[in-house]
């Protein structure tokens, strides 16, 4: 294990989170591989942080796994906001809180509950392939989980929703919600109706587990149809930070990859991207004739 010191700058200033990360856990590996790279975690999702994320805002992270996000809502959010981050598997709760320990932060609520559409006793599933796999169905039935089918394991919890932990904490609407819970999106935003009407949480980001979402009884088509109901349209997120991409509702999102999704309307989004620049490969302009440069 290493202390890993991450800048982070916003044009209000900068900041230095720091994380405890292993490299023989393929979830922390993942954390480390974007970084080495030069680039934050999942920075399609970390570009939204740093867009919509003001100071005193509210931020809700659903699948917390070691707390990358956590932290970067914590900062973001400044003393006056709140972080409420939810993890149930016990090993990564004590990988949370030490790099909880790690920084100066005091503004970080932890639920170690599982998510969903209500308030019940279920089996917690343990995923030992990947320590970022926990879920709410059984990962050995995913085909590259071999050690999870071999020996499965789960335990006893009880679930919470994202509508009752609001009440509970006395909390205004988050800003963001990131959800990363490999398949139970549907069941957690369903557990949020109260939020979702009205909008009232302007930036949703959620990972498009197609597979998982399947063995929780769901589909592409009936998680984004439920975020219609609400007013929410798909927008596809890309790691340089470029403006998303509406997905019609009629279209269907294809990829090799398991990818996040950001639930927002036009108007939120062009409030965090105000300008897009088109640019044109300028070997295309030679062979298209119909190409023509506007006069100033």
């Amino acid at each position: 294990m290493s202390i890993l010191d991450i800048k982070l700058r916003t044009p209000r200033r900068e900041h230095l989170m720091r994380m405890d990360l292993d490299p023989a856990l393929r979830s922390e590996e993942s954390i480390l591989s974007f970084i080495r790279a030069g680039v934050l975690y999942e920075a399609d999702v970390a570009d939204v942080f740093l867009r919509a994320v003001r100071d005193g805002d509210t931020v809700f992270d659903v699948g917390a796994n070691v707390g990358f996000f956590t932290l970067l809502g914590a900062f973001l959010a400044g003393p006056t906001g709140r972080v409420v981050s939810f993890e149930p598997a016990a090993e990564n709760l004590r990988r949370l809180a030490a790099n909880i320990a790690l920084n100066d932060v005091a503004n970080i609520t932890v639920v170690e509950q599982p998510v969903s559409d209500g308030i019940e006793d279920t089996a917690f599933h343990l995923n030992s392939d990947n320590a970022g796999g926990h879920s709410l169905w059984a990962p050995g039935n995913f085909p590259a989980n071999a050690k999870s089918r071999e020996a499965p394991r789960s335990i006893a919890m009880r679930t919470t929703t994202i509508d009752a932990e609001v009440a509970r904490l006395n909390l205004a609407p988050p800003r963001v919600i990131k959800i990363d819970t490999e398949g139970a999106e549907h069941k957690v935003l369903a557990g949020a109706a109260g939020l979702l009407q009205g909008r009232k949480v302007p930036y949703i980001v959620a990972e498009l587990h197609e597979f998982g979402l399947q063995q929780m009884g769901s589909s592409q088509a009936a998680l984004r149809g439920f975020m219609a109901e609400f007013g929410y349209e798909t927008f596809l997120l890309y790691l340089d930070g470029s403006l998303p991409r509406l997905a019609p509702r009629a279209t269907r999102i294809s990829s090799p990859f398991f990818l996040n999704l950001l639930f927002s309307t036009p108007e939120n989004v062009a409030a965090l991207w105000p300008t897009v620049t088109h640019q044109i490969a300028p070997g295309l302009v030679k062979t298209a004739p119909s190409i023509v440069p506007v006069q100033p």
